[in-house]
């Protein structure tokens, strides 16, 4: 993780440096249009991905009290920002009902079988003979790691080779936008959507050193 970010040029260890010392090793720029997200239990929809973020990270900060000024000192846990992709909607909708159908094994709007349903999000079944209605014994005492997902987002180079694997760690879906249709479209345009994810962190490391 540590040749992601930082300067790549090099120092003197006199602490003098020279001009070629200073210089950048890599002088291309990361293009916005080269990634790829990969969900490996979405395979209908990772191919449909036309928009996605490298989330944002805070670190916190303690505040050490003075008579004079009270100093900022750093604090001890990261903050991430959720993450997001956008996808263009198939025909048949369904990369859309890849993740609403995520959604409904989280919040069981209509009755409790629905929670950890029999249909997972990878299209798999779960095992038969376990209840999730309160009145039968045994419900609730499933664990609920089915309901979780790791997402990886891979940046390409200009090459359209991965540099770089973004890895969100342990993912549930916490929003789905709504998808637009009008009939007053001047031109074809496509539906498309917008998941948005909470993730326990991510994680960053380069995957590629000649790209």
């Amino acid at each position: 993780m540590a040749d992601i970010g930082g300067s790549t040029s090099t120092e003197n260890v006199t602490g003098s440096q020279s001009a070629t010392a200073r210089q950048p090793e890599i002088f291309n720029y990361s293009q916005a249009n080269q990634f790829r997200v990969s969900l490996s239990i979405f395979p209908k929809t990772e191919w449909f991905v036309v928009r996605a973020n490298i989330p944002s990270v805070t670190l916190g900060q303690g505040v050490q009290a003075t008579r004079l000024i009270d100093m900022p000192v750093v604090g001890d846990k990261l903050t991430y920002d959720q993450f997001y992709f956008t996808f263009l909607v198939d025909e048949k909708l369904q990369n859309y009902m890849e993740l609403h159908n995520w959604l409904l094994n989280i919040g069981f709007p209509e009755r409790y079988t629905q929670f950890q349903g029999s249909t997972r999000p990878d299209g798999s079944t779960r095992p038969t003979g376990k209840s999730f209605d309160p009145n039968i014994s045994g419900f609730g005492k499933d664990s609920d790691r089915d309901l979780y997902s790791d997402i990886t987002m891979f940046i390409l180079s200009s090459k359209n080779n991965p540099v770089c694997r973004i890895k969100f760690l342990e993912c549930f879906p916490v929003s789905l936008t709504n998808i637009e249709y009008s009939q007053q479209e001047a031109d074809t345009t496509y539906a498309e959507c917008t998941a948005t994810f909470a993730y326990t962190l991510f994680t960053a490391e380069s995957v590629a050193a000649n790209a």
